[in-house]
Formats: C-alpha cells, sequence, structure tokens
C-alpha cells in the first residue's frame, strides 16, 4: 500500500504510472528522451507535463509546446514551431491536427535527442518571447 500526502501528490503517482504503461511498448531511447521532455520543460521551464490516452502532453504558461506519441519504433514529438522552420529532421504534423504545433520530430535513435532538446527550447522561448507565430 502506498500512502500520498494529498490528492495532488496521488495524480502524479498515477501519471507517472500512466506515463510509464504508454511509454512501455516504446524503446528505451525513447523513453529517455520524454524524461529529458519532462526535465527540460518541466524543470528548466516551470511548465506541466499531463498523460492523455496517446500521447504526452507538455504546456508551458498554460501554451502547448509539445507532444510526444510513443511508437514501437520511437517517438514523434509535434512541436510549437512554425510550419516553415527549416531545422532537419521536422516534418509535417498536420496528421496529429495541432493547430498550434504543426511540425514534428521523430526520433528514431538516442543520437537525435540533443537536437529534439534545442528544438523544444527554441519552441518555448519563441513562446515566452512573444514571437511565437503558430
Amino acid at each position: 500500500m502506498v500512502r500520498v500526502a494529498s490528492r495532488s501528490t496521488l495524480r502524479l503517482v498515477s501519471d507517472e504510472a500512466v506515463r510509464r504503461r504508454l511509454l512501455d511498448a516504446a524503446p528505451r531511447f525513447a523513453q529517455v528522451a520524454c524524461d529529458e521532455l519532462v526535465a527540460v520543460i518541466v524543470g528548466e521551464f516551470e511548465g506541466t507535463s499531463y498523460v492523455k490516452t496517446i500521447y504526452l502532453g507538455f504546456e508551458v504558461a498554460g501554451q502547448m509546446v509539445a507532444a510526444a506519441y510513443p511508437h514501437p519504433d520511437g517517438l514523434e514529438v509535434a512541436l510549437r514551431l512554425p510550419e516553415d522552420h527549416e531545422a532537419a529532421g521536422l516534418i509535417d504534423a498536420t496528421h496529429l491536427t495541432w493547430r498550434t504545433m504543426p511540425v514534428a520530430y521523430e526520433v528514431r535513435e538516442a543520437t537525435q535527442v540533443p537536437e529534439l532538446l534545442v528544438l523544444v527550447r527554441e519552441a518555448v522561448n519563441r513562446l515566452r518571447s512573444g514571437i511565437d507565430n503558430v
């Protein structure tokens, strides 16, 4: 039996369990990438992370900045960056139906995680600086 101090603690325990189940079928590097997303968005930028049925959502100041979709072969991360962004590796994300996140970055190996984090930091900094044009 696990004791929790409050309802918010209970929710965190529950969200973590759901997050781990969602990531269960994903490769280890995708799980590490999600942990890094949490560290950057929640830790560095004081944002929030939550679990939905098929994705992990990430917000800063109440605005979505990323949504991670685990797959058996990797991780697809929709990002709050303009659709004409020139970063290598970005793909069209209109199939994910996020109006404010028109592009995604696909993580297929561990070496791609640092580039993902660069793009995430850029998305948050664009939002915070007011040059967010998506």
